[in-house]
């Protein structure tokens, strides 16, 4: 079921499930918002105060908070502008118009929805379900779940290829990744990666999947063709999100108990720098000219921006509680709603 949210923020009614009530609303606190003006706008999904900070990049400022969620944990920036992210506890996937800074809509799907995408085509989004094992696929324009896929034990992360046609999804559980076919919606193959699957990406081109080992302190890297593991990058400590940058230039591991970043060259697989950060690194975006990395740290409650070319931290803003997903957009325009 859809839930639109009403045009006008009001406080959140009590009463219904563990006292939230099915239909949660929400509520905007702006700080001195600007007309609008093109900048790095970065969002994240504040899982510890229910929270998305909207944060000005540019300007290293936390420009707004949208509330309402109950623990959101990841967050997309889709291809049609729109945000898109799970809450957890709601067992539902949120739609929120970035220029309005608004929640546009709600929909049940699993149990424990972890992470969210949009398919290249704007068609389908696509989401892993942690507590009931399966991933959901819904219809983009009718927020419609289509179907229902069991995927294996735990679903967390998930990427799609850039031609839309795979879903591929990192199985904490079950220690593998899944590959779903898009266009049959099934399950198509698992390929086994011995450890804690956290996050999965597919570089620029679509030849390779990243995964991160997290007990074993590994990225497996996955040749997309023969679905095999064809090299093991060693981390820090219990990475969890992982990133190529647009360029196709590095791979980034969010290395959680270390505190930092784990960057390989990723035409050669070697280390390049292990840069510290705030306390548990866990969530990674990049502007898409391929010149920043923006990084959630969970337990100091802030986001490193990181710039690629020198590699180092040039910036560090505070955003609302326990951040953990993040999406960046570089730029766009902000629009008082």
């Amino acid at each position: 079921m859809i839930r639109q949210t009403p045009p006008h923020p009001h406080p959140p009614p009590r009463g219904g499930r563990d006292g939230w009530g099915w239909a949660v609303a929400f509520s905007l606190t702006f700080f001195c918002l600007p007309p609008a003006l093109a900048a790095t706008w970065v969002y994240t999904a504040n899982e510890g105060g229910g929270t998305v900070s909207v944060i000005d990049a540019d300007a290293g400022k936390k420009r707004a908070t949208i509330r309402g969620l109950r623990a959101p944990h990841n967050i997309h920036l889709g291809r049609d502008g729109m945000l898109y992210l799970t809450d957890g506890p709601a067992n539902q996937a949120v739609k929120i118009d970035p220029d309005k800074l608004r929640i546009v809509a709600r929909w049940e799907v699993g149990r424990g929805p972890a992470h969210i995408f949009m398919t290249p085509d704007q068609r389908l989004i696509v989401n892993t379900n942690t507590e009931s094992g399966d991933v959901t696929i819904t219809d983009a324009s009718t927020l419609q779940p289509l179907t229902t896929i069991p995927v294996g034990r735990s679903p967390h992360g998930i990427a799609i290829s850039p031609d839309g046609k795979f879903a591929y999804v990192a199985n904490l559980g079950s220690k593998d990744l899944a590959v779903v076919d898009l266009k049959a919606r099934r399950l198509a193959a698992t390929i086994p990666v011995s450890d804690a699957a956290v996050q999965a990406w597919v570089e620029p081109q679509g030849k390779f999947v990243y995964v991160t080992g997290l007990n074993s302190g590994q990225v497996f890297k996955i040749d997309a063709a023969s679905r095999k593991v064809v090299a093991r990058l060693t981390v820090g400590k219990l990475p969890a999100q992982l990133g190529v940058t647009p360029d196709g230039k590095y791979l980034i591991s969010c290395d959680q108990e270390s505190a930092q970043l784990s960057i390989y060259d990723a035409a050669t697989d070697k280390l390049v720098k292990q840069l510290p950060l705030g306390t548990w690194t866990h969530g990674i975006s990049f502007s898409p000219d391929s010149k920043y990395a923006f990084v959630t740290n969970t337990k100091s409650d802030d986001v490193s921006v990181v710039d690629l070319g020198s590699l180092t931290e040039v910036k560090r803003i505070k955003v609302g509680k326990g951040p953990n997903g993040i999406a960046a957009s570089y730029p766009n325009t902000f629009k008082k709603p």
